[in-house]
């Protein structure tokens, strides 16, 4: 069983990070919430999210991997569902994220936990500046219940 533990592990994170996402710019860890997904004392899972205001304050799923090994478990899944607790317990009502438009794995797992597309305002768009109506970006948002 994966235990999911908040993390301030900023070199833990960028290692993880560089090896599921090494042609990505690496996220900003200040102002999120990190959580690492453990197998015994073995890192295999991260993910993060942060409060935003987005028409009113709603918590951003800002990144998660999962190591090649550990797909295909249902532990996207179990990160989504982890971080709406904690979001959750922060008084938000609401969550959001956005998806590259050919990542099959993550969009199931987010129409699979209740998430549904949407279209952002210029002043509400989450995948940066000047993407806004880009091809290649899905946004989602999802009404949270306690």
């Amino acid at each position: 069983m994966i235990r999911f533990h908040p993390c301030s592990d900023i070199g833990l994170l960028a290692r993880l990070d560089a090896e599921l996402f090494p042609i990505d710019k690496p996220p900003t860890w200040e102002g999120a919430h990190w959580f690492v997904g453990y197998d015994d004392s073995e890192p295999v899972a991260f993910c993060g999210w942060k409060p935003v205001d987005h028409e009113g304050p709603v918590g951003f799923h800002y990144r998660a991997g999962v190591l090649p090994a550990w797909r295909g478990r249902g532990l996207q899944c179990e990160m989504i569902q982890h971080r709406e607790r904690k979001m959750l317990e922060d008084g938000l009502s609401a969550a959001v994220t956005y998806t590259d438009a050919d990542n099959a794995a993550s969009m199931c797992s987010l129409i699979a936990e209740g998430y549904r597309p949407y279209v952002p305002t210029a002043a509400t768009v989450l995948s940066g500046q000047g993407r806004l109506g880009r091809v290649g970006f899905v946004h989602w948002r999802k009404e949270l219940q306690p």
